[in-house]
């Protein structure tokens, strides 16, 4: 077992998953933080290493069509990808997918498998947006694409292989989860439920669990605060509630919300943070943390088959139930 991994296994019960993921990052990981090293470059090297360890979707028979959404900041559009299933019902619900990455990393394509998988699974319509990313694009820019690629997708649901009365739900991974969580509070009516992955909903990353995990064993709190230099304009924005939605005032307008949470993460007690906000708002929220996994197991469905299942299967309920009574 590689150097510092005995330790945390001996400290902590560690799925085989993910101990398996830690050996395979050990030897041939990336340092994503390393700035003498071509920004393309690292994002290049970053999404190779992953995806060996992503794809699952072998199976999916269905469409995978590219649109693009109409954007006063992008002349040719916001590219999104929209993922139907072959045994799609005819009343599909539509899930409005972000992808994680600090802002500085990611891609639809990146994510692209898990997606399938959703689709695949649920069934249902997935769009799978590719937002604008930092440092190229500072904050607000991902907050302004993910909004206009919402509103589009709910005046265009029979477009892109829906109807008028499908359900539209978002779902965010990490970074991805700030977006989905900052569009409930902005765009309050037409979104029947929020499935929140391990998100990353307050980026002064001042809790607990960021104290436990300051030094990973993945994700790392060095890594945070270096994606938050290439995310925001002034250290000020940080606190701005639309960059950090564990910070909003209000929490009575958003839909009912599934966090899935990794145990292993500087990130999870903000989850729980969060959650607390929305049941005391009075709106309906549930939680599940997957033990013994890590930040970043939920999209790579190829290499976490057990964890990964555990955290679909209790969003597949979730969403079922939801819908159900909406």
């Amino acid at each position: 077992m590689p150097e510092g991994l005995d330790e945390f296994a001996t400290k902590y019960k560690v799925h085989s998953e993910s101990l398996a993921y830690l050996e395979i990052q050990q030897a041939g990981g990336t340092d994503i933080t390393d700035d003498s090293i071509p920004l393309d470059d690292r994002r290049r090297k970053a999404a190779e290493s992953s995806s060996k360890l992503i794809n699952d979707a072998d199976e999916f028979a269905g469409t995978v069509k590219e649109f693009r959404v109409p954007s006063a900041a992008l002349p040719d559009g916001i590219p999104i990808d929209v993922i139907k299933p072959r045994n799609c019902n005819t009343n599909p619900i539509i899930l409005v997918y972000f992808n994680g990455g600090g802002m500085v990393f990611g891609s639809k394509e990146s994510d692209r498998p898990i997606c399938q998988v959703l689709a695949r699974d649920i069934p249902c319509v997935v769009v799978n947006v590719e937002y604008r990313l930092a440092p190229e694009n500072k904050f607000p820019a991902a907050f302004e694409d993910g909004k206009n690629v919402l509103r589009w997708v709910m005046m265009n649901k029979a477009l892109i292989g829906g109807t008028n009365d499908s359900k539209i739900g978002v779902v965010g991974c990490s970074a991805g989860g700030t977006i989905a969580a900052t569009l409930c509070h902005e765009v309050t009516k037409g979104i029947a439920f929020q499935v929140l992955v391990y998100p990353w909903l307050d980026l002064r990353c001042e809790q607990p669990s960021c104290t436990e995990f300051e030094n990973g064993p993945i994700l790392t709190v060095d890594i945070l605060r270096w994606s938050v230099d290439k995310f925001v304009k002034t250290p000020e924005e940080v606190e701005n509630p639309r960059a950090s939605p564990l910070l909003r005032e209000s929490f009575t307008c958003l839909p009912p919300t599934l966090l899935l949470l990794a145990e292993f993460d500087p990130l999870r007690d903000q989850a729980y943070d969060y959650k607390r906000k929305i049941k005391e708002a009075g709106i309906d929220a549930e939680s599940l943390m997957i033990k013994g996994s890590l930040h970043g197991f939920f999209s790579k469905p190829g290499h976490f088959k057990d964890l990964g299942l555990k955290a679909r299967e209790k969003m597949f309920a979730f969403i079922k139930k939801r819908v159900a009574s909406s």
